[in-house]
């Protein structure tokens, strides 16, 4: 994978991921329950 391919990839993820969080409700509650858990996990 060549720098700028990487580049538009994280770029694609930056986009992508707080459009996601916002207008599927579905994947953030499951990114919000992921999250839930790992912390309760770790905190142990």
């Amino acid at each position: 994978m060549t720098t700028t391919n990487y580049l538009y990839l994280c770029l694609a993820i930056i986009v992508v991921w707080p459009l996601a969080l916002l207008y599927v409700p579905g994947f953030s509650d499951l990114v919000e329950s992921l999250m839930l858990l790992f912390l309760s996990q770790t905190a142990r």
